[in-house]
This record gives structure tokens, sequence and C-alpha cells, in this order.
């Protein structure tokens, strides 16, 4: 349908929101939107969310979505033609947080885990049903990647980490670009990737 689809890709600090709102000022379209996803559950979050707000221009539209991304998607693609959706790795912590409630890290199991993946398939399935309902949309992800360090200690931590690989590689197989910034320097990895 003729949509722009853009996975940006990097572990903390690594320019990642940088390259993608670079992305974003490059797009086409006249009506921009900025998909928030962070609780401000402290001060030291609060600021992270100051510097984001500070290098986004005024007329970028903010849309906070905490939950059910699947849901608000199509309302924002009536109200924007491009949207910087910043960023999966807090989407999917939201999710956990909310499963978390009444549960213990040490009670945590892999029931959970496929609870919480199916949770998220269908939410990310009702997301791309949306946006491939439009068109002439530009659509950038941007995400942590988790999973090139050690196994974490706790279940709760490894459960967190499989989400959000999961989500990555949903949103990449959709992606028409996959971006992967390190230390500030961004290349594109779809183009090299290799398919068996």
């Amino acid at each position: 349908m003729n949509n722009k689809i853009f996975l940006v890709l990097g572990g903390a600090r690594s320019g990642k929101s940088e390259f993608a709102e670079k992305l974003m000022y490059h797009s086409t379209g006249k009506r921009k939107g900025y998909i928030a996803t962070s609780q401000i559950l402290d001060d030291e979050m609060r600021y992270r969310v100051i510097l984001h707000r500070q290098r986004r221009p005024a007329d970028w539209q903010t849309f906070e979505v905490m939950h059910e991304a699947g849901e608000e998607m199509g309302h924002i693609l009536e109200e924007a033609d491009a949207i910087l959706f910043d960023c999966i790795t807090m989407y999917v912590n939201n999710m956990l947080m909310d499963h978390m409630k009444g549960i213990t890290v040490e009670t945590l199991g892999v029931s959970d885990l496929t609870t919480l993946q199916q949770a998220l398939e269908k939410d990310l399935t009702l997301m791309f049903e949306r946006i491939s309902s439009v068109s002439d949309k530009e659509i950038i992800f941007v995400s942590d990647e988790l999973g090139m360090g050690i196994v974490p200690a706790n279940a709760m931590s490894r459960v967190y980490r499989d989400l959000v690989g999961l989500a990555n590689q949903y949103v990449a197989r959709r992606a028409d670009k996959v971006y992967l910034s390190v230390a500030g320097i961004t290349v594109e990895l779809k183009e090299r990737g290799v398919e068996l």
C-alpha cells in the first residue's frame, strides 16, 4: 500500500533515537506524529523525556501510548502522515509490568512468557493491520537490541529480553529498512541480510 516502514535498533546511548529523528525530518509526510511510550516514574526518566521533547520540533504531534498500540494506531494514522514510534522497548516493558501485578519474580514461569508472547503478537498484528489499511504513510520504529549481552540472572529480565527480541523480529520482517546504531554510527542491515 505504498507505506514505508523503518526499524532503528541499537543499545543504550547508541544514537538510535537521534538517527530515527533525522529520518523523520527527511520524511515527506507533512503531519508528523511522535508515539511516546515511556512512563515517567522517577526523576531520571523525567529528565530523559525532557531531553527527547527538547529535540523534537513543536509541530510534531505527541501521542502517549503506554498500552494497546494496535488499538491506538488507527486513530494516530488518521492524524499523522509520518510517525515515529519511540520505543518498542518501553512499550514491551509496560506490557510486562502490567502482567507482573500480583506476580512475584520468583513465581514468573514459562506460562507467563507464553501468555505475554501471545498478547504481544496479537497487539503487533493489529497494529500492522491498521498500517496496511492505509497508504502513503511512513512509520519509524525505534527499539533496543538487548540480545547481545550475557544471559540475565533472573526470570523477569530473561522474559523481558525475549519479548523485546521477538517484537524486534516481528517489526524487522515487515520493515522496508532496518538500521543498527552503534556509538553514533548507523548502518542499514536488511539489505545485507542473508535468508536461507
